[in-house]
């Protein structure tokens, strides 16, 4: 049984930054939508559209899953981001994922529902965490401009478009579907990040 142990930790030991990277956004990302889709099956009405992912943060019903769901995803960005400081990447992608990390759990520290001055500190949280999103990904398209980067990008602008013309009183309220769009395509990028780390670098 030890030796069944010390091989598994010699394996994962000798198992290449790219692919370890690759593997815990894989996994932590995938709860992190899962759990995420899990909500928008229990509660899908006109406020969670407005509110926009934060929603399920306060809803009764899903605030279990929220705080699963985001402190799944922080966990993840932090063990990848050390992984990306490792190889050597621009410490925009590795320092960006940190504070990503910090801001998912920001956010549910500060629910928007909870007064005047935590919707405030919820909204800013939240609108410097997609800056920062926004400011890694075209720090990847100036380092490998393929074309899945590109399309990463691209869905992300969109999803971030949206989600501007959904916070003023436009009448326009598809938050929710934005942020969901916004989040995918930053993740796509996520993975192609894996793509410019070292293939025979063992972690």
């Amino acid at each position: 049984m030890e030796s069944r142990e010390t091989t598994e930790a010699s394996r994962t030991l000798s198992e290449p930054l790219a692919q370890r990277a690759r593997k815990t956004l894989v996994i932590t990302q995938a709860i992190f939508f899962t759990t995420l889709a899990w909500c928008v099956l229990l509660v899908h009405n006109h406020e969670a559209q407005n509110s926009g992912i934060s929603y399920y943060g306060v809803h009764l019903r899903t605030v279990a899953f929220a705080i699963f769901a985001y402190a799944s995803a922080a966990v993840g960005l932090w063990r990848a981001s050390t992984l990306f400081q490792r190889a050597g990447l621009d410490s925009m992608s590795w320092v960006g994922m940190r504070v990503i990390a910090v801001v998912l759990i920001v956010l549910l520290l500060t629910p928007y529902s909870a007064g005047a001055f935590l919707n405030w500190a919820h909204m800013t949280t939240g609108v410097i965490g997609a800056l920062v999103q926004l400011a890694m990904v075209i720090t990847l398209l100036r380092r490998r401009a393929t074309a899945a980067a590109v399309v990463g990008f691209t869905v992300q602008l969109v999803g971030g478009i949206l989600g501007a013309l959904s916070l003023p009183n436009w009448g326009f309220t598809y938050l929710l579907t934005s942020e969901i769009i916004f989040q995918i395509g930053f993740c796509w990028c996520l993975l192609e990040w894996t793509s410019l780390m070292p293939r025979d670098v063992a972690a």
